[in-house]
């Protein structure tokens, strides 16, 4: 059986691992670095016996997202794969969203499993400025109908210092020259002092939470910090 675990929402991904991971708990669970296999490796993972005896349930992490690029040994791989996948469970887990054109190549019987943050978080973490808080709380208010409010919260922590980070003219890693472009106007919003400061209350705000050191939630919490900006 193949499986797909793809998309940028981190902690459900990583959920939906870990259950499939808990279902193969009487086979041999190998995890491979996606981004320097190749058909020998595969081959290797696929065939060599269990020392127990076991089926062997092969993770591999990061293989479409890093090798894509490299089209001719990704699709001869990929196909491997997809063949191997006949007669042994693997599992492609990929942090990012995976093409529709690869999805096919995985072919029907692929159980896909897609995590995609909702476009509202983004619109939510894009409103963060001063003077804004109406609009803020607006989005936020959508978020949390349908999302936990530990995932917006995690996103605003790493935007923070995302914004820090350009603030003091450093590119976070990872991100695209547009998504750069984006949060280096959000940053014109705020002095480095500020934001310095809004990591600080956010760093409060989590051992607060974790901590049940204070009354309110973390819904609660976050809109007042929206509110104090």
């Amino acid at each position: 059986m193949l499986y797909l675990i793809h998309g940028d929402q981190a902690e459900a991904a990583r959920a939906k691992l870990i259950e499939l991971k808990n279902q193969a708990a009487n086979k041999e669970i190998r995890e491979i670095n996606g981004k320097r296999l190749d058909s020998t490796m595969l081959i290797h993972a696929l065939e060599s016996s269990s020392l127990f005896g076991a089926d062997v349930f092969v993770i591999i992490e990061g293989f479409i997202t890093h090798a894509k690029k490299r089209e001719k040994s990704f699709t001869t791989t990929l196909s491997q794969i997809v063949k191997a996948s006949e007669t042994a469970d693997i599992v492609l887990f990929e942090e990012k969203e995976v093409e529709k054109s690869v999805l096919l190549k995985l072919g029907a019987k692929c159980m896909a499993y897609g995590y995609k943050t909702p476009v509202v978080i983004f619109q939510f973490l894009d409103s963060v400025r001063p003077n804004n808080a109406a609009t803020s709380l607006s989005y936020l208010s959508e978020v949390v109908e349908n999302d936990a409010a530990e995932v917006v919260f995690a996103l605003l922590v790493r935007r923070v210092r995302q914004l820090i980070q350009l603030k003091d003219n450093v590119t976070p890693e990872g991100l695209q020259e547009w998504q750069a472009g984006r949060l280096t106007s959000q940053a014109r919003h705020f002095t480095i002092e500020q934001l310095v400061r809004m990591h600080k209350r956010l760093l409060a705000i989590d051992i607060a939470v974790k901590s049940s050191a204070s009354p309110f939630t973390l819904t609660q919490q976050l809109e007042q910090f929206i509110i104090n900006l």
